[in-house]
């Protein structure tokens, strides 16, 4: 009798090969999903922050007539109590008619947001009174 080979145990170069070629497309998907993920978050993280700053503001004008008699939003965020999130830089202008405030972020480049109340020239990119938007 003749004995019949068996064959070795194991995967073949073209079976790795498209296995590793699946891996790396999935990957590749992966990846680009997750990013365009935690971009939305941080976009949601400044968001976040100038609602707390728009709160902040009427509390401030309100303590500031009460002291003073004076009505005037808070033109640095340092006047403001709120604690920001890792990351959001805000820059604030405000006066005795109104304030705007522009948001960023540090993990994103390109993308601001930015809010306004009163009769202040507006950081961009907002352009209706008290809705946040952003670029």
């Amino acid at each position: 009798m003749r004995k019949r080979r068996s064959r070795e145990a194991g995967f073949s170069l073209i079976e790795m090969l498209v296995v590793l070629g699946l891996i790396s497309i999935l990957a590749t998907i992966a990846t680009v999903t997750l990013g365009s993920s935690s971009e939305r978050a941080y976009v949601a993280t400044m968001q976040s922050d100038l609602r707390m700053v728009a709160a902040a503001q009427e509390t401030y004008i309100e303590q500031t007539f009460a002291e003073t008699g004076t009505a005037v939003y808070a033109n640095r965020v340092s006047k403001l109590d709120v604690n920001l999130s890792n990351g959001v830089q805000i820059r604030l202008r405000g006066n005795r008619t109104g304030w705007s405030a522009r948001a960023t972020h540090q993990r994103i480049q390109g993308q601001r947001c930015a809010v306004y109340r009163g009769t202040i020239k507006a950081f961009p990119p907002a352009t209706e009174e008290g809705l946040i938007e952003c670029d």
